[in-house]
């Protein structure tokens, strides 16, 4: 049996043509949504649930003896029959006597709401042996007469009034024109004299402007910006003036020239070379050898400053820091301060770099793997220079 059967063309001679609706084309090229007038089942149902307990919620009618759903239904119709009860015992007089009690202590205004909202919850408030449609009398609320200062005087019977010569006010209507400066200043208008000519806000007093050549600045900036703050001079001491040369801080500096300097305290410039302290305090700062040291006025580096900047985190001090001890190294090996043991300069010098583990500093940093390559590079060339230099030959172990 043949599953493929041959192909057979369909007969379109007696297919219809195609047919369009009648409906308009709307704007947006949709059909117009087209409205339900009856409503789904799914809100029939809904609808038929809410009647039903609705009905099942309230009582019949006023005149059966079920009992209410809800604690709101039970307590209105308690007070109600409490007080149809308590009216049911009053006489007519007494009535009268209570509602005039009652309007005379309470605030008119608060009367005047009550009453229009007397039948909002219930369409029947009638006393008993009343019409049903009869209201409660609306009593005239006592006038309370309070005499007021503010109450502006009768005017004297020699005051102009108003004419038809009286200028016009912006309504149209006869009257006082406020654009219009008055003739005569009221008598019971004082002038203010007692007011001040301008208006004043506290303000702190001012400090005089900050001079970096005063003895005081520190003080004067913190007092000026930050009074408010406890006082740190070691931090600000960077920020400190250079002291006046031949002045009293100025002869306390480590590197003022005295007869004596220790040997820890000497200077060196970039390329290694010693730096007396009359040679360093007279070089100009645009040299880049001044920096905030012990000694902020005086240029050059000392062994400590260098090997501690040889432990920096930028890259740059660092650099700069392998290089200058390389050269000192160098000068030192070949005998530029002394080429024995009993040289005071070239020993103190050895035993600065000692204090300061330069050479441990140098090593470590060029057997570094990976890192800054500048500083790797640098302190190679410092060790190079402290071996061409031939120190470490001459004191083996010291």
């Amino acid at each position: 049996m043949d599953l493929i059967g041959e192909i057979v063309e369909h007969d379109l001679s007696n297919k219809k043509p195609v047919e369009f609706s009648d409906i308009p084309a709307t704007t947006s090229g949709f059909p117009q949504h087209k409205r339900r007038w009856k409503s789904s089942a799914f809100k029939q149902q809904r609808a038929n649930r809410e009647n039903e307990k609705a009905k099942s919620s309230f009582v019949d009618g006023p005149g059966h003896d079920g009992q209410a759903a809800t604690f709101e239904e039970k307590e209105r119709k308690r007070i109600d029959e409490e007080n149809r009860r308590k009216l049911d015992s009053m006489s007519p007089q007494e009535i009268a006597q209570a509602q005039e009690d009652l309007l005379n202590g309470m605030n008119p205004a608060l009367i005047q709401r009550l009453l229009r909202r007397a039948n909002i919850d219930e369409s029947d408030t009638s006393l008993p042996g009343e019409a049903p449609s009869a209201e409660i009398p609306k009593q005239r609320a006592p006038e309370i007469t309070v005499e007021d200062a503010s109450k502006p005087e009768e005017p004297p019977a020699n005051t102009p009034k108003a004419t038809d010569s009286a200028p016009v006010g912006k309504d149209g209507a006869a009257g006082f024109d406020e654009d219009q400066a008055p003739k005569e200043i009221p008598l019971d208008l004082e002038p203010d004299v007692a007011l001040p000519k301008s208006t004043h806000f506290p303000a702190p007093p001012k400090l005089p402007d900050l001079d970096p050549s005063d003895p005081d600045f520190l003080a004067t900036l913190h007092e000026k910006y930050f009074p408010d703050l406890p006082a740190d001079p070691s931090k600000l001491a960077w920020m400190a003036p250079i002291p006046t040369e031949d002045s009293i801080a100025d002869k306390e500096s480590p590197y003022y020239p005295h007869p004596e300097i220790s040997v820890s305290s000497l200077r060196f410039d970039f390329r290694g070379r010693f730096l007396s302290p009359r040679v360093s305090r007279s070089i100009p700062t645009s040299k880049g050898l001044h920096h905030h040291g012990l000694a902020p006025e005086a240029a050059g580096y000392t062994i400590a400053e260098l090997a501690h900047l040889a432990r920096s985190a930028v890259p740059a001090q660092r650099c700069m820091a392998f290089q200058t001890l390389g050269r000192i190294l160098y000068r030192l090996g070949k005998g530029e301060w002394g080429t024995s043991e009993y040289d005071p300069i070239g020993m103190g010098i050895w035993a600065s770099v000692k204090e300061g583990r330069v050479l441990d500093s140098l090593a470590e940093a060029a057997m570094v793997e990976g890192g800054h390559q500048g500083s790797r590079a640098y302190a190679t060339e410092a060790l190079w220079l402290y071996e061409k230099g031939g120190w470490k030959e001459k004191f083996k172990g010291r």
